[in-house]
């Protein structure tokens, strides 16, 4: 037998394994066997068969078992003696040659090129504190009472918190800006749409929520809208335009009381056990926000660290994953596909790149995993399963059931758990420090992108 390899990029080779007349011919030989053993032919009792029978009867599938076992014996014999961290293989060719009967094996693979790993044992993070301030309980005490709270037809002058049934249109000059940008409905013309007057951050156009303030219903007002040079939509980017606004009914938004009809139907007997039990959820989820940043943190620094280039077919691999929960995701938002395809070409930019991070992060862990012996039990894989089903509705067994038909998806969840697994590791062994200051860089940016 003798190996050769080719490179056709920095992460992607063609092996060539010749055999031997005489090791193909073993080889057959071995095949035959098999054959005579387990084989039922008219005449002759099981394993009885002689090889010319099998030969005659069983030519095709001799001659495809012998290619197969030529297949396999090639590609262990190089990855046995090969350094290469093998990702996949691409493609692989079994040819023999009908008079010498010796063979060439074709294998095309793609492989990680070897790398340095960093230092990985004392990472250092900085931690987010996990301090629940009082404002923050009567943040979240506020957004339950406006879930709850009821709007009530008013005839006065609009204030800001109110909710105003309005409709509006865009103007550039004299050209509507439904025309110019017809698939950006939002910032052109609106028949009938319900605006909160004065709230921050809306998605819509702000010169028209802001202008909605002061005015009464059945009134008209024309206010000017000056979009930033980075605006998202490109027509509209630098430019002054014209908003025509005219409103229809006003809605004053009454909070419901904090009374004992409100904390039963909370299940807390107060207002103490309310705030506590708050307390408890907005805790929960700092910590998840802690965890997610501090494994995030772990994985910036290897990956800074390792430059090393990816594998074709991985990239590709886990762009179209990336994708596809794009696609699950945006079904369950009852985005429709019109919308989908529009932005299609930003959805497989943004693909790409996360594909890239995330496929880099995948292998450095997934060897670090190695060095440090960490393997997926069943328990672990049990506990996965049990948690993906919670997350999406449904019984374990169902997903069970789902997972069986489809084994990429079950190796997909074993890679999370053993990259879980191995995050959890490097966070025991991580050096963290709690930055204080974290919550007023918060607060700093969130003013500034105000």
């Amino acid at each position: 037998m003798k190996i050769k390899d080719k490179d056709i990029s920095p992460t992607r080779k063609n092996i060539s394994i010749c055999f031997s007349t005489e090791e193909v011919v073993s080889e057959e030989a071995n095949v035959i066997k098999e054959f005579i053993k387990h084989v039922k032919i008219p005449g002759f009792r099981k394993g009885k068969a002689n090889e010319k029978m099998i030969r005659l009867k069983y030519a095709k599938d001799v001659s495809r078992e012998l290619e197969q076992k030529l297949l396999d014996k090639g590609y262990n014999a190089f990855i046995k003696d090969s350094s290469d961290n093998v990702y996949g293989v691409i493609d692989m060719q079994c040819s023999i040659d009908s008079k010498s009967r010796s063979s060439q094996v074709d294998i095309i693979m793609d492989y990680v090129p070897a790398f340095d790993l960093p230092n990985y044992n004392g990472i250092k993070i900085k931690s987010l504190p996990n301090e629940v301030k009082e404002e923050e309980i009567d943040q979240m005490i506020n957004h339950i009472l406006g879930q709850r709270a009821e709007f009530k037809p008013v005839d006065k002058v609009i204030t800001k918190g109110d909710y105003v049934k309005c409709s509006y249109e865009g103007l550039l000059g004299e050209e509507s800006i439904q025309s110019i940008v017809p698939q950006e409905k939002l910032y052109g013309t609106q028949k009938s749409t319900w605006e909160e007057a004065g709230a921050e951050n809306t998605p819509g156009v702000s010169a028209v929520v802001n202008g909605l303030i002061g005015m009464k219903k059945d009134e008209l007002k024309d206010v000017e809208m000056i979009f930033p040079e980075d605006f998202k939509v490109k027509e509209l980017q630098g430019k002054k335009a014209l908003y025509k606004i005219s409103v229809e009914e006003v809605r004053e938004k009454i909070l419901p009381k904090m009374d004992g009809e409100f904390y039963k139907s909370m299940q807390v007997k107060d207002e103490n056990e309310f705030r506590l039990q708050i307390r408890k959820t907005i805790e929960s989820r700092k910590l998840n926000e802690i965890e997610s940043s501090n494994r995030q943190q772990i994985i910036d620094h290897l990956t800074d660290f390792v430059k090393v280039p990816l594998p074709e077919s991985g990239l590709e691999s886990e762009k179209g994953n990336i994708l596809k929960d794009f696609m699950k995701r945006n079904v369950q938002a009852g985005v429709s596909n019109d919308e989908v395809e529009k932005n299609m070409n930003v959805l497989d930019e943004t693909a790409s790149k996360m594909a890239e991070s995330r496929l880099k992060s995948f292998i450095i862990l997934d060897l670090i995993a190695k060095k440090e012996s960490i393997k997926v039990e069943n328990n672990d894989l049990s506990s996965a399963i049990v948690q993906q089903a919670s997350i999406q509705g449904l019984k374990p067994e169902l997903y069970v059931k789902q997972l069986r038909k489809d084994r990429n998806q079950i190796e997909l969840l074993k890679r999370d758990v053993k990259i879980g697994k191995t995050l959890n590791l490097l966070l025991s062994k991580a050096q963290i420090e709690v930055d204080s200051n974290s919550d007023e860089k918060k607060a700093e940016k969130s003013s500034a992108k105000n």
